[in-house]
Parts: structure tokens; C-alpha cells; sequence
């Protein structure tokens, strides 16, 4: 019974989903690698205490539903933040080959 409830609450979650995801182009069109770019500006200035909301609220909007996307943006945002408080970790020396 609790399989044919959890199939049940997975089905509502998907169809939820769908129904409701943004599907605004230009945000979808945004991904890592062709807007490298204009992501990395988003994020200096969310790192900067920018609200992502009042820059581009389509984009937090679309984060809401596409977690690797938001993971991404997050990380990118904490790495900027703690290269602002000089408090990067020191990268081990490379050995010649």
C-alpha cells in the first residue's frame, strides 16, 4: 500500500511540475556554457548582496523548479563571495612532470 501511495505523491510531484514550471525562453536559453558570461555578472552581483529577485526575478523563478541549475548558481555565488573575503582555500603546489 505505501508503494502504490509513494507512486501516487511521485505521479502529483511530476504533473505539479510540469503544470507549473516557467518555461520563459530566453531564461531556458541561459545555460552554463553558452551565457557563461552573463550568468558570472549575475552572480558577482548576488555575491555582491544584489537580491537575484530585483535583477532577474525569471531566473529565480525558473531556480525554483531546476535544482542543478540552482546549485550551480549558488556555488558560483559562495566561491565569489569567499574570493571577496580572501577566504580561499590555497591550492597545493603542482609538481613539474
Amino acid at each position: 500500500m505505501a508503494d502504490k501511495q509513494q507512486r501516487a505523491k511521485n505521479l502529483a510531484e511530476l504533473l505539479n511540475f510540469i503544470e507549473n514550471a516557467p518555461a520563459n525562453d530566453e531564461i531556458i536559453a541561459m545555460d552554463c556554457n553558452d551565457h557563461c558570461e552573463q550568468l558570472a555578472v549575475l552572480a558577482e552581483q548576488v555575491a555582491s548582496g544584489v537580491d537575484l529577485n530585483a535583477i532577474l526575478p525569471e531566473l529565480k523563478e525558473h531556480m525554483k523548479y531546476w535544482g542543478d541549475c540552482r546549485e550551480e548558481f549558488i556555488a558560483l555565488v559562495n566561491v565569489l563571495k569567499a574570493e571577496m573575503c580572501d577566504d580561499l582555500p590555497e591550492l597545493p603546489e603542482l609538481e613539474d612532470e
